[in-house]
């Protein structure tokens, strides 16, 4: 066989860098151009659009201070928790010292939880400080088969793995599916921001104003446009109460999303009163049931085993570890016999594996759908400010009874 002439070679390697050299600049031309988009698209509205991917980051660039903190108390869970927890009114009727966090993110299925658990447990191994009490939220519709199977679900948790990938994840995930571990480095390369994210912010540019007559979405209805007018003036109100520019997880109010003060309550009441119409709640519900089972609620074993990792995970940094199930509006989200019943061996289960007992408050006779902001999420006049004093109460009340094993058992 007749080897390359040293021409040869030198005419593959300078193709070789060129195509190199192109594909760098065409990453940095796509980042650059998502960048601009996001950084002029109103935080609010880029929080909705990428699924809270934006909050991820702010937390992670928080944690190392957070980690080295005397007194913490984590609070982690999904869109519930950080819609549903407030730290202040926690802290004032908790009756002991502590620093609370509201670590509550949207779209997190338990598999993220896990890898964002674990994050959190290396930041204090790191400062050799353990908290408090970590309370993990257990939301059954983000743990069935029907949720692993939703297109966009799946795509916005992986935007959320590829922000936490690191060399080793994605070699375990390339061993059960190389394509995902592909797909988690293509968006790792593209800066956590996936190309859903992209069209969506581009969708929201163009439909600012009256939609161009080629664009395929149809004009939005009215309620849709008067419950964005409220949004905007909360939103107004606000940037007014805080004077600053308010991360997606803000320090300063360690996570809490604050949309309610005396200058956007008008605001809010009537945007609350048009979310929560009963139209409106029968569509979600509806969208619920068909992407996430949320009244049969048949679970994905892997999931639920991930969630189980997650809390062994805070377990091993904390002094104490407790599983919560949030209040479920009983209005519109009141699961079959079989789904309490699958629910009860679930809780059972993860209690059986951690130690931890687990806090149900799904059906706490104290909320009721006036609590509620939707189907699943509560409110931030009434549900919020109860349940973080209920949660408050009710570490208070158990304290000294059995809590968590610290680690693997």
């Amino acid at each position: 066989m007749t080897a390359p002439s040293p021409s040869s070679a030198r005419i593959a390697a300078r193709t070789l860098g060129v195509g190199l050299a192109l594909l760098v600049a065409a990453l940095g031309l796509s980042r650059g151009f998502i960048a601009l988009i996001e950084r002029t698209t109103p935080p609010e509205t880029r929080a909705h659009l990428t699924e809270g991917s934006g909050r991820l980051v702010d937390f992670l660039e928080a944690l190392p201070e957070l980690a080295g903190r005397e007194e913490a108390v984590l609070v982690f869970g999904s869109s519930l928790i950080q819609h549903g927890f407030s730290p202040e009114t926690f802290e004032q009727h908790l009756g002991a010292p502590a620093t609370a966090y509201n670590l509550g993110f949207p779209g997190v299925d338990p598999e993220l939880q896990a890898l964002l658990a674990r994050r959190v447990a290396g930041a204090f191994e790191r400062t050799g400080r353990r908290a408090r009490l970590s309370l993990v939220e257990f939301t059954p519709f983000q743990a069935t088969l029907a949720r692993g199977r939703a297109q966009a679900f799946r795509e916005h948790a992986a935007v959320k793995k590829a922000l936490l990938a690191d060399p080793v994840l994605l070699v375990q995930v390339a061993q059960r599916s190389p394509e995902e571990a592909s797909h988690l480095g293509a968006l790792w390369l593209m800066g956590g921001t996936s190309p859903l994210a992209v069209t969506s912010l581009l969708e929201h540019r163009l439909l600012e104003g009256p939609a161009p007559s080629w664009w395929p979405v149809p004009p939005a209805q009215e309620p849709d446009l008067e419950r964005k007018a409220w949004v905007a003036r909360i939103h107004e109100g606000r940037a007014t109460v805080e004077r600053r520019q308010v991360p997606e997880w803000d320090p300063l109010r360690r996570g809490e999303v604050r949309w309610l003060f005396d200058e956007t309550r008008e605001a809010y009441t009537a945007w609350a009163r048009l979310r929560s119409a009963p139209e409106v709640l029968e569509a979600e519900r509806q969208w619920r049931v068909e992407t996430s089972d949320l009244l049969e609620l048949r679970f994905d074993e892997q999931q639920v085993r991930a969630f189980i990792e997650a809390v062994r995970a805070l377990a091993s940094v904390s002094r104490e570890t407790r599983v919560v199930v949030a209040p479920r509006n009983p209005a519109w989200n009141p699961p079959t016999p079989e789904g309490r019943a699958r629910l009860a061996a679930v809780l059972a289960l993860i209690e059986r594996e951690t130690g931890a007992p687990v806090m149900d408050l799904a059906e706490s006779p104290e909320f009721g759908a006036e609590d509620f902001i939707d189907v699943t999420h509560l409110n931030e006049s009434s549900g919020r400010p109860k349940l973080s004093r209920r949660l408050a109460e009710e570490v208070s009340r158990r304290r000294g009874q059995n809590t968590a094993r610290d680690g693997a058992p």
